[in-house]
């Protein structure tokens, strides 16, 4: 039985590098306030100038997202239930900022969507064992992201006031 705990909290904390290292987790520095019912760390306000006081009202419903899911990427137990679970935890995640991503940034997240699908597809093929996860792969899929990516992190910084946690 703890063979299995450890093998599938691994795995888990494999799905958590795996996106971390796609630039795909949401960790906050700070930012935009809490969505209704959310529990959040803390967290810091970032010294910008860019991030605007109050979020964009039109992109609400968007900002209120990356929140929950910065709420629940950074939560105690995260990602402990296992490979399957965290990855189909993270396809949610993903699939919810797709349907609320304003539509100047939307066909960015569903590079990241599909980029995401091929990480947690290929990671899926290692049993969620870091030893046979292939590297190649996934660092071609980081640089794939890296535009979508870092055109998401401005336009979220600059509607919502989020910034977001350097990836690595």
């Amino acid at each position: 039985m703890r063979a299995m705990v450890s093998a599938g909290t691994r795995g888990a904390r494999t799905v958590a590098g795996t996106l971390l290292g796609l630039g795909l987790v949401l960790g906050a520095c700070g930012g935009a306030p809490p969505a209704p019912g959310a529990s959040v760390a803390s967290p810091s306000p970032s010294p910008s100038a860019s991030a605007p006081a109050t979020p964009d009202p039109a992109a609400r419903p968007y900002c209120d997202t990356v929140t929950r899911v910065q709420a629940e990427q950074a939560a105690p137990g995260s990602g402990q239930n296992g490979l399957p679970a965290s990855s189909d935890a993270a396809r949610r995640q993903v699939a919810d900022l797709v349907a609320v991503a304003p539509p100047d940034i939307a066909g960015e997240w569903r590079t990241v969507q599909s980029l995401t699908d091929q990480a947690l597809a290929s990671l899926a093929g290692t049993g969620g064992d870091p030893a046979r996860i292939d590297t190649a792969t996934l660092e071609r899929l980081q640089r794939d992201a890296g535009p979508a990516v870092a055109r998401i992190q401005e336009v979220t910084q600059q509607r919502c006031g989020i910034t977001f946690r350097p990836g690595g």
